[in-house]
């Protein structure tokens, strides 16, 4: 039996000199040749260092027909093979030393199985693993059995633009999960940890450990597990190596794209050229350039083939791993149910395997049989209001929708309204409909406080004291013919002797009557309702109106849209005496007109302002903005270049101000130009305009509106010599 395998090897180790002078010189070792570790020497003759760097090897018989050779010295960098001289041979993955000594293992090769050491025979932890609550053991036995772990080694090459090789091992037990002590993914995916169990350790030591025979002299023969199981481990092995070369596959091949595109690269700059240089005198038909279009796209479709990469996943060896578990078959029983459990001990690890609670899949070191019989952990276990029996996560408990405890099929009754399970003592009968409702699905009625389902009440449309909207029942509910609601508070219109609701019920504001919808109004000025009889007739426009106004001017009564107030004077106007504005709806009286100083249109007194200069009312169309102060003013007084009269006659009615005496508002910016400029202040009828100027012409504006709240700044503005002088221009 081969136990010198592949195997030994995983994808880190290989990739390292150390490790693969380690693999190389065990394995001539192993296999009878004779090893000699030797220095390198300097082209002067001086050892580089104390750490061998090549191999001399004296190969047996049986190794010299497989290598070709009687000795063989090897090195492990391809920058050493010049400094050793002649007859060195480099050993890397993908070097045909190192291919000869994979070939030679394949052949060698066959399932290695092993037996590991025993380190726990004690069984006093087995004995104590469980501790059985509501059940007794009824029978007990134990008994010695072998657990098999697989090893299965795979060769993965990738092939390029250049060739790869990587060793990976794949550990998995006999259910065909896998192990691994490095990739916590690979063992989340296992579904359990199993993580116990040191994988190196465990196959150096049953490298070790006899393979055959016991301390007491016995033969003890290991039997191969069966072909089928094999098989079918291998190929779930197979799927796990196969996604670790996917994973690699993606580094690679982030390794082999620049490379592909420095070639192709290459290619195009070259033949670009060429077809470039290929001119159309010397090549009048295009066959030169048609010739190197086309080797073009030939060396092209080569080079992308070169860099394709091609991964093979070869099963070069397997192993199985004997470990020693000590198992114990427990029985135990409530009465009721009857459970037989299995815990079992590992023999090597020290590890315990207990029993899986039903529920949750967890091992659990208690064993608690509920109603069912189902094996359960602490947990998990809920126990029923009704009967007091332990149930599993699994049985369906349901909580009560009213008081919350769980409750079990036999001791719970199904809501016909949510669909929940509730407790008996929690189920009412509704007297409408006869079906089994919970109380959570039932309320009473704010009038006759008869107990039934909430789908059979109604929301009273009129809100209680608390603006909260009752619940009624059918019986006691009636549909308001007013807002067509149901309510249960209504009232009798004295007007019409119909039932309202209390919300369509008014109470006149003059007579204080109670009438319903139809019978009364709500006058928009004041927002009050008045009924039908406490109104009169518009002598104009011929409506119901509570209030009837008689003009200032003509004497001539109506109602408030057939004469109103002047917004201006408040006197009382007919349409004739008045106009109403058409933009803002202002009623002004034929003495409050006013017109735009512009275009002599109407305009409101309210509403369109008036110039801050000449103090005239002007429309909305002849505003004009001055491009000095940035205020509005009427178009009137603002020039042709856009300067207002204010800031044009500055020159002339300025008044000089020393710089201690400047009165607007603390602003910090506009203090900061107190000192850079000479100043002089004009004024009209709203702004107060302070005018600095500085050198080479500059010129800096602050202007200060008055208003009733006080002075306050509202532009700080400073202009160049060449921007006054676009001013000035207009452009």
């Amino acid at each position: 039996m081969v136990v010198m395998t592949a195997a030994t090897l995983d994808a880190a180790s290989v990739q390292s000199d150390g490790a693969l002078m380690e693999f190389t010189e065990a394995f001539f070792s192993y296999f009878g040749a004779s090893v000699q570790a030797l220095p390198l020497r300097s082209p002067r003759g001086k050892r580089r260092n104390s750490v061998a760097q090549l191999l001399q090897i004296e190969l047996s018989s049986e190794l010299r027909e497989h290598f070709g050779a009687a000795s063989l010295r090897l090195a492990f960098r391809a920058s050493h093979l010049a400094e050793a001289g002649e007859g060195v041979e480099l050993v890397a993955p993908g070097s045909r030393v190192f291919d000869r000594m994979m070939a030679y293992l394949e052949q060698k090769s066959a399932v290695a199985v092993q037996r590991a050491p025993v380190r726990h025979a004690d069984s006093q932890a087995l004995m104590s693993a469980v501790r059985p609550t509501n059940a007794a053991i009824t029978r007990l036995r134990l008994q010695e059995r072998m657990r098999l772990l697989f090893a299965f080694t795979w060769r993965i090459t990738y092939r390029a633009d250049d060739k790869r090789q990587e060793i990976y091992t794949t550990w998995m037990d006999e259910e065909g999960r896998l192990l691994s002590q490095r990739d916590d993914e690979a063992k989340a995916a296992s579904g359990r940890q199993n993580g116990t169990i040191d994988l190196d350790r465990l196959l150096r030591e049953a490298e070790a450990a006899p393979t055959e025979g016991d301390t007491a002299g016995e033969t003890t023969p290991i039997r191969l597990p069966a072909l089928t199981q094999l098989v079918r481990l291998a190929e779930r092995a197979r799927t796990y190596a196969v996604y670790h070369a996917d994973m690699r596959c993606v580094e690679y091949e982030a390794e082999i794209l620049p490379r592909l595109y420095k070639v192709l690269n290459r290619l195009l700059t070259y033949y670009q050229q060429q077809i470039d240089e290929a001119f159309p005198a010397r090549d009048p038909e295009g066959e030169r350039r048609r010739a190197l279009e086309a080797d073009l796209q030939r060396k092209i479709a080569e080079e992308l083939e070169n860099h394709r990469l091609y991964v093979d996943v070869e099963l070069i060896a397997y192993r199985v791993i004997e470990l020693p578990v000590a198992a114990s078959e427990i029985t135990i029983s409530n009465g009721v149910h009857e459970k037989t459990v299995v815990i079992e001990l590992d023999r090597y690890s020290g590890a315990l395997r207990r029993p899986l609670c039903y529920a949750c899949g967890a091992e659990t070191t208690t064993l608690t049989l509920d109603h069912h019989g189902h094996l359960t952990c602490e947990g998990c276990l809920s126990i029923c209001a009704g009967c007091n029996d332990l149930f599993c996560a699994s049985c369906g408990l349901a909580p009560c929708p009213v008081c919350g405890g769980h409750n079990c099929e036999h001791c719970g009754r199904m809501c016909w309204a949510c669909g929940k399970r509730a407790c008996r003592n929690h189920l009412g009968v509704c007297p409408l409909c006869g079906d089994e409702v919970c109380h959570a699905c039932q309320a009473e009625c704010a009038e006759c406080e008869v107990q039934q389902c909430k789908s059979h009440l109604r929301a009273d449309c009129v809100a209680d004291a608390q603006g909260q909207q009752r619940l009624i029942c059918p019986r006691c509910s009636v549909r308001c013919p007013g807002c067509q609601q149901f309510t249960a508070q209504i009232g009798v219109c004295t007007a019409s002797g119909q039932r309202f609701c209390l919300n369509c019920l008014a109470t006149c504001a003059r007579c204080g009557r109670v009438v319903g919808p139809g019978y009364y109004q709500v006058e928009p000025g004041d927002r009050r309702p008045y009924c039908h009889e406490c109104l009169q007739e518009c002598p104009s426009c011929h409506v119901l109106t509570y209030e009837v106004a008689t003009c200032d001017v003509c004497g001539r009564s109506g109602c408030r849209d057939c004469v109103g107030r002047c917004v201006v004077c408040s006197r009382r106007v007919c349409a004739e005496h008045s106009i109403q504005m058409p933009g803002c709806g202002h009623r002004i009286c034929v003495r409050d007109l006013e017109q735009c100083v512009v275009c002599r249109g109407l305009v409101c007194p309210r509403c369109d302002p008036t110039c801050a200069i000449c103090g005239a009312l002007h429309c909305r169309a002849h505003v004009a903005g001055c491009v000095q102060c940035g205020q509005e003013y009427c178009s009137a007084c603002v020039n042709d270049v856009g300067v207002c009269a204010t800031c044009a006659g500055a020159d002339i009615e300025g008044r000089p101000l020393e710089r201690h005496s400047l009165a607007w508002p603390p602003t910090p910016e506009a203090n900061d130009l107190i000192h850079h400029y000479r100043w002089r202040m004009v004024s009209n009828r709203r702004y107060e305009i302070y005018i600095g100027e500085g050198a080479m012409k500059a010129l800096a504006i602050v202007v200060v509106e008055r208003c009733a709240e006080g002075a306050r700044v509202v532009r700080i503005q400073r202009f160049s010599a060449l921007e006054r002088l676009r001013n000035l221009l207009g452009i």
